[in-house]
């Protein structure tokens, strides 16, 4: 009892430990410029943003030595929702206007979390003539979602909304890892959704990162900074050899645009001066305008080869890669006729999914069975790297020392253009005279003597007939109660089947009756609660253990995938508004309603 409570103690601070260098490890720095090509005089911002802590004991902002400090820090902190999860954020933000022209560097910003030191990598800015700026200063800076008189809806998009695919090489051997990426480039407001992926064929297929709804990231695309959302990001291993094509992915998005009534002409002398002068001309009578719009990423072709006949080995089996082989034997000494297993380890990267068992030449009175395989994958790396192993049971028919011979694996090296072949040492296995089959023993597990052979035996048959009369015995009894409880049990469903069901108006009411009352939040929780008990009741869940994971794991295995997927929309934004601290009073009758719809379709499809 003692060694169990000092077990679950240490498992405890493993916990904590792990538990405290995830949240370490998760802590991002970047540097954000709104420009990296500014022109001389024209004022721009830079932020620094500190992702996945709220705890910045200290930040020193570098020391802008060819710049003029407008504004700044300005400091701003809180949280971003990231599928279903919350992700806290520190930001430092300065105005800035460079002094001189040409390639000026700034260094890194100095923050210092929980007595660690981070650091933000540097950058530069590129700072060109001053002929330009005067002039383009306030189209330059103003949104990309603004639209002028006289700009092109199309133009704007085609600058603003790209779709992307890439692929790290073009040309490549059978076999041979293609990294391919799709992503979803954006400086506007806009909804999108794949309504067609990219077709495959000719590959084996190993997704590397699933994209998570909302989570976007910033990256540079041709000079200028954009939203980065991640599509798919697959690792391909060409199957043949020829031309094989990747097909286009498509994405439908729907833009919206503030579509601009009037424009003031009038000179304005700085940035902000500009910024604030847009802004009033948005509020004056501006509309929206909606574009749907469907975006094609480009077709990608990659050219295999077949992979060189000369020298190639015999026991090649198609790896393509870099690997390294161990084998051993489970027991070095077992009896005659018992079994044993030759255990074979392949670790490395490249094509792990499709490597084979390599071939072993058995000696003479042994006999072998088909081997069992089980592969480990990592998919942070790429090429992909991990292990796949195989396990071959045998049993020895001879006594005396037997030796495995030493085992060969032969791969193509992608990187090196060229064939090699790694082999193992011999095993030697001493198989014993004695043919009595020794029990599985685990690791640290003690096996049991016996005075004699019969012992282990005789004690078989006495127990399988105890157990043979006490199934009778219980058979006979329940049996004998069964009519007993017919009646009770009959009236107990009846009275239940009695019970009526609660309408959809009455699980929501306690929310409609805060609506709009004082307690902003209150609405929200409420009608979460409100939907969690009325699935719990219709699907008959445990109520204890009935959260929202679980009813949304439940809808998913009766094959409501959509009601699963609505019903965490609707729980997610509740949460959204709860933790974020957002006045979102016009949410409120949206998300209403679409409780009250999917709640609905949920009675008519249980009802069916």
């Amino acid at each position: 009892m003692f060694l169990l409570r000092v077990y679950k103690a240490g498992l405890a601070i493993v916990f904590f430990i792990c538990a405290a260098y995830w949240v370490q490890a998760q802590v991002n720095i970047s540097a954000i410029p709104s420009k990296t090509v500014v022109q001389q005089n024209e004022t721009f911002q830079l932020e620094f943003v500190i992702n996945g802590t709220l705890d910045v004991e200290q930040f020193t902002a570098p020391v802008f030595r060819n710049f003029e400090l407008i504004s700044g820090p300005n400091q701003t902190n809180g949280w971003t929702w990231v599928n279903g999860a919350l992700s806290e954020y520190v930001s430092y933000s300065f105005l800035l206007r460079p002094k001189i022209k040409g390639r000026l560097p700034i260094a890194s910003a100095i923050i210092k979390i929980k007595g660690k030191v981070f650091t933000s990598s540097p950058l530069v800015i590129q700072v060109s003539n001053t002929s330009a700026a005067s002039t383009n200063t306030t189209d330059e800076e103003q949104p990309d979602y603004y639209l002028l008189p006289g700009q092109s809806v199309k133009e704007k998009i085609a600058k603003n909304l790209i779709l992307k695919a890439t692929i790290n090489k073009q040309t490549c051997y059978v076999g041979e890892p293609v990294l391919a990426t799709f992503k979803l480039y954006t400086r506007l407001e806009s909804q999108s959704k794949v309504i067609k992926r990219p077709s495959l064929n000719g590959f084996s297929v190993i997704d590397l990162e699933e994209p998570e709804a909302g989570n976007f990231s910033k990256e540079m695309l041709n000079g200028r900074l954009y939203n980065c959302y991640l599509i798919r990001k697959v690792q391909l291993f060409p199957l043949q050899s020829g031309v094989l094509q990747i097909e286009p992915v498509e994405v439908e998005n729907v833009v919206r645009f503030i579509k601009v009534a009037k424009r003031n002409n009038k000179e304005t002398s700085t940035w902000m001066d500009a910024m604030m002068e847009k802004m009033k001309e948005a509020d004056a009578g501006n509309d929206i305008l909606e574009e749907r719009f469907i975006l094609k990423s480009d077709e990608l072709k990659v050219n295999v080869k077949e992979l060189p006949e000369k020298n190639k080995p015999e026991s090649f089996t198609g790896a393509v890669g870099n690997f390294t082989m161990e084998a051993s034997l489970q027991h070095n000494e077992i009896a005659l006729n018992d079994n044993a297993v030759l255990h074979i380890v392949i670790k490395g990267n490249g094509n792990i999914p499709m490597l084979t068992a390599p071939t072993i030449n058995w000696p003479a009175g042994v006999d072998s069975f088909e081997a069992k395989m089980n592969e480990v994958i990592d998919k942070s790396s790429t090429p992909i790297s991990g292990s796949k192993t195989f396990d071959f049971p045998f049993a020895a028919t001879d006594t005396g020392l037997i030796q495995i011979p030493a085992i060969s694996f032969s791969f193509f090296n992608d990187t090196q253009s060229g064939y090699k072949t790694i082999t193992t040492e011999p095993l030697l296995l001493k198989v014993n005279k004695t043919e009595k089959r020794k029990p599985l023993v685990y690791m640290n597990q003690k096996p049991e003597e016996s005075n004699s052979d019969l012992a282990d035996w005789v004690w078989i048959p006495g127990i399988a007939s105890l157990l043979l009369l006490a199934v009778g015995f219980i058979f006979i009894i329940k049996r004998k109660k069964v009519n007993k409880k017919t009646e009770l049990v009959h009236s107990v469903n009846t009275a239940e089947e009695q019970i009526p069901q609660r309408s959809i108006a009455q699980y929501l009411h306690p929310a409609v009756a805060f609506q709009d009352g004082v307690h902003q939040k209150q609405f929200y929780t409420l009608l979460m609660n409100g939907m969690q008990q009325f699935f719990t009741d219709r699907m008959q869940l445990n109520t204890i253990s009935a959260g929202h994971a679980n009813i949304i794991e439940a809808l998913k295995q009766k094959q409501y995938a959509d009601l699963a997927t609505k019903y965490q929309q609707i729980v997610s934004e509740c949460e959204m508004i709860i933790f974020s601290g957002a006045d979102m009073n016009d949410s409120k009758d949206q998300l209403l309603r679409n409780a009250i719809e999917l709640m609905t379709e949920a009675d008519r499809r249980f009802s069916i």
